[in-house]
């Protein structure tokens, strides 16, 4: 089992940080167990052998469920582990910079945007898997996991990532820290990770586990990466200076990473993952889901899983309606978020002008 913290909660179920103990890369959650039970995970909490996320749960036939790891053990080849990692925020747009970085010659981001490597405990049972992310033969190998800046609620993070691959350069996505809680909200709602409303979710404010405030702790994050890298090795970029000014601030990036500047058009600056691609979908749909019909369809070669499940979802899922957080619950987040936001500005040097704290 891979119970990754725990955060007891008065009057209230307590949050579980869990991780599937088959996928690759590793199905994440931080939750409470009636959340997760509803939305199909099987675990060694309930009596079961194995922590089995939804989707595994789906498209892994019983017999066939092997904890994740090596079939030999291969120790870490430098070489082959990545040396650019994109460390987050959530809802920061750490998917359209994974596709910017890839577009320079000297840079190859891993197939997988999110291969959660660090968040597992046990990484270095299934690093040679790992190692097959990253094509060799350029100047930096790369991945984006935006859970890597999630502390508390995912620890260790940090202290493993220097321990293999201390020479990385990190990036790290910072917006809006309100306007980025809300997205977050918005998207662990849409999976069915919260089910409680905006007003719930913000009734901890305060606590440093709240699984949606946590990750706009910029400062704090940014503290805890500190404690083990270099700030030379981290570039902090606002998400309005890639949004409104993405061919000056990639211009940034390269300079970070000391490589020659390419020239980026217009379509390939397109913003990836935006607010409207998501959408939740009907009951009637998941309720049609069946491990037989889901174990079919991963047969298909990756390109044709894709695209089945893109063409499903643009079919019947339906957007999601942003909540606007009371008068009350927004004041609660500036004094938790205006001092984190003041020690970011402090700690980088940056302004964030556009901040609404």
């Amino acid at each position: 089992m891979t119970v990754l913290a725990r955060f007891p909660r008065e009057g209230r179920d307590e949050l579980v940080s869990l991780q599937c103990d088959l996928c690759v890369p590793p199905v994440i959650s931080c939750s409470t167990l009636p959340e997760m039970r509803k939305l199909g995970w099987l675990m060694v909490a309930d009596g079961q052998p194995l922590d089995v996320c939804p989707w595994c749960d789906l498209s892994v036939a019983r017999k066939d469920r092997v904890p994740r790891g090596d079939r030999t053990t291969v120790p870490p080849d430098p070489a082959r582990l990545p040396n650019l990692v994109v460390v987050g925020a959530a809802k920061a747009g750490s998917t359209s910079l994974h596709n910017y970085l890839a577009l320079h010659p000297e840079i190859s981001m891993s197939e997988d945007k999110e291969v959660r490597f660090f968040t597992d405990p046990d990484h270095l049972s299934w690093v040679s898997r790992y190692q097959e992310y990253f094509a060799p033969g350029t100047a930096y190998r790369g991945e984006s996991t935006p859970q890597y800046t999630k502390w508390p609620t995912f620890p260790g993070v940090v202290d493993r990532m220097a321990d293999l691959v201390p020479d990385a350069r990190l990036i790290y996505l910072v917006r809006d820290p309100i306007e980025r809680t809300v997205a977050e909200y918005v998207e662990e709602a849409t999976w069915g990770v919260i089910t409680e409303d905006i007003e719930a979710a913000l009734s901890d404010v305060e606590e440093p586990h709240n699984r949606i405030v946590a990750p706009s702790r910029y400062a704090t994050q940014l503290r805890e990466i500190y404690r083990r890298f270099d700030p030379s090795r981290v570039l902090v970029v606002d998400l309005g200076d890639l949004r409104d000014q993405p061919a000056v601030t990639m211009r940034r990036i390269f300079d970070f990473l000391g490589l020659e500047q390419i020239e980026l058009d217009e379509e390939a600056l397109r913003p990836r993952n935006s607010y409207g691609d998501k959408g939740v979908l009907p009951g009637w749909y998941r309720a049609l889901r069946r491990p037989a019909l889901i174990r079919l369809a991963h047969k298909l070669p990756t390109e044709q899983l894709w695209r089945l499940r893109s063409f499903v979802f643009r079919r019947v899922s339906k957007p999601v309606d942003r909540p606007e957080p009371s008068a009350d619950a927004l004041e609660r987040l500036r004094k938790v978020l205006g001092p984190e936001a003041e020690d970011l500005r402090a700690l980088t040097g940056q302004e964030f002008a556009g901040w609404s704290v």
